[in-house]
């Protein structure tokens, strides 16, 4: 799907959370603004949102294993940036810029091209 961007969006995780399938991670606070996402810790001690969907908890409350692999990279955009929607989940989509990055934007950023 065909994107435009009509708010700009700059990320605040210069070094974003990554894991992959199988890692076990330290969970935190569930996010309130956007339902579905959950503060993780990494294994190289990065911090940031995750997508509940991709972590299967543990016994322990604050442990959980990856279901698949996962990057929290979010992608700066500018109004009128065109953007090609790669999927969404909870409010968020992955997406790809004419120059061959990709990221996570928040879906209210966007409209429809």
């Amino acid at each position: 799907m065909k994107l435009i961007a009509v708010k700009e969006h700059k990320s605040n995780y210069p070094s974003p959370v990554r894991f992959t399938h199988g890692e076990c991670l330290i969970t935190g606070k569930k996010n309130t603004e956007y339902e579905g996402w959950i503060w993780v810790t990494d294994n190289n001690g990065n911090q940031g949102w995750a997508p509940l969907q991709y972590l299967r908890f543990k016994e322990k409350a604050d442990q959980a294993v990856a279901k698949q692999d996962y990057t929290a990279k979010e992608l700066d955009t500018c109004v009128g940036d065109k953007l090609t929607l790669r999927y969404k989940l909870n409010g968020w989509g992955w997406v790809e810029k004419s120059d061959g990055s990709c990221g996570w934007i928040p879906m209210w950023t966007t409209q429809t091209a």
